[in-house]
């Protein structure tokens, strides 16, 4: 065998040596990112994987990775307010009648109960300047002032307290059920209504609610359904 034999057997052995060393070289150089998605997000079919222009292949996980629990625990865990001493300010709860150091009370209304139960202990405490303060309807008040104002106000709630109360009782205990309907008139009004078949016991059978940038608010109490 020629010398010029030899050498070309020995290149052609150190072939597959070389291939094998690009492919390492390939695997060494390949990023790969993993990349969480939820399974309920996509659909069966979807892709488990792609690779980017820049060579990156992007695999999908259906669990969340070690970084994305952490961030979601650092959002979930929010920082308390600080007060003047450095200590955490502990919210208050949402308090729909609240009495203040000074004696002033403050009547707050978000649902018809609010509105039910304050209109309650108004009427039994005989309050009717703070329900005419704070708790019935702007549009209530306007006719009550063409009708006499708060004194004329005042002589209605007196002479109907007992009917009042009565109604307020049995719409607190069974706010909706067999024996009050509720429903909505109008986009932020609401009314409730005593069944037909209470109606002989009750003389006040309906009350309105009102949504109003304050609040809910007490629109009307009143026989008719």
């Amino acid at each position: 065998m020629s010398a010029r034999d030899r050498r070309f057997l020995v290149g052609v052995a150190r072939l597959p040596l070389l291939g094998l060393s690009i492919a390492l070289a390939a695997c060494a150089s390949e990023r790969v990112e993993y990349c969480y998605r939820p399974d309920f997000a996509v659909q069966a079919d979807a892709p488990k994987e792609f690779v980017r222009p820049d060579g990156t292949r992007v695999i999908f996980v259906s669990e969340p990775l070690a970084a994305d629990r952490e961030h979601n625990k650092e959002q979930q865990v929010a920082k308390p307010k600080l007060g003047p001493d450095g200590k955490p300010i502990v919210p208050k709860m949402f308090e729909p009648r609240e009495t203040l150091d000074d004696g002033t009370v403050i009547l707050r209304n978000i649902m018809p109960d609010h509105v039910v139960g304050n209109t309650m202990t108004c009427m039994r405490n005989e309050e009717y300047k703070l329900m005419w303060d704070q708790l019935i309807a702007p549009e209530t008040r306007t006719q009550w002032d063409g009708a006499g104002g708060y004194p004329a106000f005042e002589k209605w709630c007196r002479d109907n307290r007992k009917s009042t109360m009565e109604l307020l009782n049995r719409m607190r205990f069974n706010a909706v059920g067999s024996d009050v309907s509720m429903k909505q008139v109008r986009p932020g009004l609401m009314r409730a209504t005593l069944s037909p078949h209470l109606w002989e016991q009750f003389k006040l059978r309906v009350i309105e609610f009102e949504q109003t940038p304050d609040g809910m608010k007490l629109l009307s109490i009143r026989p008719a359904p």
